[in-house]
């Protein structure tokens, strides 16, 4: 019964060896209430991160926070907060040769800090009268100026770059009218939804030229001086030059609240600036006829535009266009097909459009290209993933997001900057991680972002947030619930080649429901999908205290994990009894003497999740009423659709993460039932598994045929599953 459970799921091969080898170097969940929106790296390898923090829980106020990391990210240099007394939002960061920080966002404080000479917009007096601003702190975290931008129209700051003299760039969107302009920039009479593009001296107290009607949420410079911006458009007027690659926009609606108010859709654009911001060199659009959102530009030295984002499928790709959806359109970013473009240097060829990326794009000094990507479960249900996403191809499919545990995930790429052929890839797991950005330092991607679970990989001596360090064995975890925290990965992609065969971790979940583990307990079972984990026709043990099997050993620590299964692409494993005191433990597999790259695990003191009956629960969408449990009826028959259980009658459920140690507690497994259902018994059936019976209330008040919801609790944690019930 509980092997064909942890079985039922098969791994899918990964691809042949890529011609780079990327390998995740570091991964954490960094910190709780933090939603990083940028990231940078200085050329000592410094790491800037910046976003937003709640500082006040029960108000949910929000300040600008930015932090900097070492290049190991092991320790921080400093943590700073910019705040009034409203909400505060950081969007951008760059950083100069020197280790200044450049920070970009908007404000609704009407006493966000301000510097002297800084007062180049007057302040915001509420949420909706926001103010763009810009900031500026050194080396070690203190401010040396801080604006408010935009004279006294409501506006927010999106792009930040610095050039090599000092000046800084700062482009982003004004909501209403009146965004000041200056003579002989560009500019338009009605600023209402339209972008500004505005450069300040060195000192921050000098505007040397504000543009509107061009600009954008990302910004790039050339070595001449030239400036890029790509960006969002939902207006038809944005200017586009003539010769350009696409120099109308495309006019579609898109549907809101059930189609009973449509709208003009999103458009990409992006536009190549003269210094002084008075005229478009190139402008063009570059979308199709449905949602096209940027979400980064990079310019390489020849003066090529790279841009990505999210799109549907009518996106002008040069590769074989993926299958068009049925249904609707997908509104959501990350539920929507990602690209990578390359632009000419004049802006009138698309040298190549792939699907990948869409969170963030780079180009390191030789001219390769990364691209960050973040994918949702409703791509991975609608579109032909392998084929139309190469990137995702070499992924096991239980790592991939699936509408039911994994609902979104990230990855890096590198691509052929000729081609736009992915040449390598790197998963970083987890199942909620978006708005992803990332920054290069140099053959190192380091990517960013929010979740709001701490499920992603943890590598050795990585940074993790307090709660995971400093309280051993205490739970429930942090990061559970609607606030989201930050994670923070690395890939080094210069790394060698591994030789063939060599164990390849793809992913780490909870054996009884597949999803991605977070802090795990003792006794929990766990299950590892990969390639080259273990023999290519699988064995299973024949107790529950075998160590070694075909070849392949897990340790944690110095204590060896009990074995299940394994196989090339599967290893099923018990987490051993480590000792109490640590709040984590370092994981590595092996194989034949082989050693798969290192895991680090924190640890919690229960972690219970019901087995759940995976075909039912993975059926396509719309066919499973959620998680369902893996469940025997009174008879013993399992529980399904076709075979409903009795009102009144006991059903067995079984717990994975829940099972006592004997050496230190022999006390009963104390359980709770919401709902009107009442457990009747606790039982352990193996060293790892917890049997509960539970006897269904009569009458059951439920959908016909379908479900009663059954909800247990342990300690405060709850955790539950569907039960199909006959209806009355």
């Amino acid at each position: 019964m509980f092997s064909r459970t942890l079985f039922l799921c098969s791994a899918l091969t990964l691809a042949a060896s890529a011609a780079t080898f990327p390998v995740l170097t570091y991964s954490t969940y960094l910190r709780d209430s933090f939603t990083p929106k940028a990231i940078a790296t200085d050329s000592s390898g410094n790491i800037y991160i910046t976003g937003y923090a709640i500082v006040d829980p029960a108000a949910a106020q929000t300040a600008v926070l930015v932090i900097k990391l070492n290049p190991q990210g092991s320790e921080y240099f400093y943590v700073r907060y910019l705040s009034g007394s409203v909400d505060d939002y950081a969007n951008a960061i760059a950083v100069d040769a020197a280790g200044d920080a450049y920070i970009a966002g908007s404000t609704a404080s009407p006493d966000f800090p301000v510097t002297t000479g800084g007062n180049l917009g007057t302040a915001p007096t509420g949420q909706l009268d926001q103010r763009s601003f810009v900031a500026k702190l050194d080396p070690t975290g203190n401010v040396v100026f801080s604006d408010l931008l935009g004279g006294s129209t409501w506006s927010a700051a999106q792009a930040v770059a610095v050039a090599a003299s000092g000046q800084v760039l700062v482009s982003g969107n004004s909501v209403k009218p009146g965004f000041p302009s200056t003579a002989g920039a560009y500019s338009v009479p009605d600023t209402t939804n339209h972008p500004y593009l505005l450069e300040l001296d060195p000192t921050g107290t000098k505007t040397i030229f504000s543009a509107t009607g061009i600009g954008g949420s990302a910004i790039a410079l050339d070595s001449s001086g030239n400036i890029y911006v790509a960006g969002t458009t939902y207006l038809l007027d944005y200017p586009t030059t003539p010769g350009a690659y696409q120099t109308a926009f495309p006019a579609f609606y898109t549907c809101l609240l059930l189609c009973q108010i449509s709208s003009q859709g999103a458009n990409q654009y992006v536009t190549k600036v003269n210094a002084t911001g008075s005229k478009p060199i190139y402008s063009t659009a570059v979308s199709g006829q449905g949602n096209t959102v940027n979400t980064g530009l990079a310019v390489d030295a020849a003066g090529n535009a790279y841009l990505t984002g999210f799109a549907g499928a009518t996106y002008p790709y040069t590769v074989t266009p993926p299958v068009i959806p049925s249904g609707g359109v997908i509104a959501v970013a990350y539920d929507a097909l990602p690209f990578l473009s390359k632009l000419d240097t004049l802006g009138q060829t698309l040298l190549f459009s792939v699907p990948v990326g869409g969170a963030g794009v780079q180009v390191d000094s030789k001219g390769a290209v990364y691209a960050g990507g973040e994918i949702g479960s409703q791509v991975i249900q609608q579109y032909a993933v392998t084929a139309s996403i190469p990137a995702l191809a070499s992924i096991p499919a239980q790592c991939l997001p699936n509408t039911v545990n994994i609902l979104n995930s990230a990855y890096v790429s590198q691509v052929d900057a000729a081609s736009g052929s992915v040449l390598g890839t790197q998963f970083l797991g987890g199942s909620a991680l978006t708005g992803a950005t990332i920054a290069l330092t140099g053959s190192t991607l380091w990517i960013a972002g929010s979740t709001t679970l701490p499920d992603i990989p943890l590598t050795p001596n990585a940074l993790t947030v307090e709660f995971l360090t400093s309280i051993p064995l205490q739970g429930p975890y942090p990061g559970a619930g609607p606030v989201a925290g930050a994670y923070l990965g690395a890939v080094d992609f210069s790394q060698p080649a591994p030789p063939a065969g060599t164990p390849q971790i793809g992913c780490i979940v909870n054996a009884a429901n597949l999803a991605p583990i977070g802090p795990a307990t003792r006794y929990q079972l766990l299950t590892i999908f990969g390639t080259g984990l273990g023999p290519a026709i699988g064995v299973s043990a024949t107790n529950n205290s075998t160590y070694s099997l075909a070849g392949v050993s897990v340790n944690f620590g110095s204590s060896s994990a009990p074995l299940l299964y394994a196989s090339s692409t599967q290893i099923n494993l018990a987490v051993p009894l480590v000792a109490y005191s640590q709040s984590s433990t370092l994981m590595q597999a092996m194989v034949n003497g082989v050693t798969a790259q290192p895991r680090q695990l924190s640890l919690t003191y229960q972690n219970p999740t019901l087995f759940l009956n995976i075909p039912q629960t993975f059926l396509a969408s719309g066919s499973s009423p959620g998680p369902v449990a893996l469940a025997l009826n009174a008879d013993g028959s399992m529980n399904s659709p076709a075979n409903l259980a009795q009102p009144g009658s006991v059903v067995s459920v079984f717990v994975n993460g829940l099972a006592p140690d004997p050496q230190v507690n022999n006390a009963p497994i104390q359980l709770t039932a919401s709902n009107g259902w009442q457990v009747t018994n606790v039982v352990q059936v193996s060293p790892f598994v917890v049997q509960v019976d539970v006897q269904l209330p009569s009458p059951l008040t439920n959908v016909p045929g379908i479900s009663g919801s059954l909800m247990l609790s342990f300690d405060g944690q709850a955790f539950g599953g569907v039960v199909y019930v006959k209806s009355q």
